[in-house]
């Protein structure tokens, strides 16, 4: 995971590799965070991600009208819920 300081949020990248032998979907909560009161949240759903390959997803999280955006930015992961295929 990567957090990068905008002038309109906080863009984050994330990656999932996907050990198991099956496609998975992975539900992924997390929090930008400044450590002084500033949190955005976002939840990624990385879809139907092919065994060992990795899935990627961003976006701009947060916003200036919350407060200064972060520019030392802190990423939690919240929840991380992997949904593998039955097949």
């Amino acid at each position: 995971m990567r957090a990068t300081p905008e002038s309109g949020g906080v863009r984050t990248e994330i990656e999932v590799s996907n050990t198991y032998e099956r496609n998975a979907t992975y539900s992924v909560k997390i929090s930008i965070a400044d450590g002084k009161g500033w949190t955005a949240y976002n939840r990624f759903w990385l879809q139907d991600v092919p065994s060992g390959e990795t899935g990627r997803d961003e976006a701009v999280i947060g916003s200036k009208d919350m407060g200064p955006i972060p520019q030392v930015p802190k990423i939690y992961v919240d929840e991380f819920n992997p949904l593998v295929d039955q097949k």
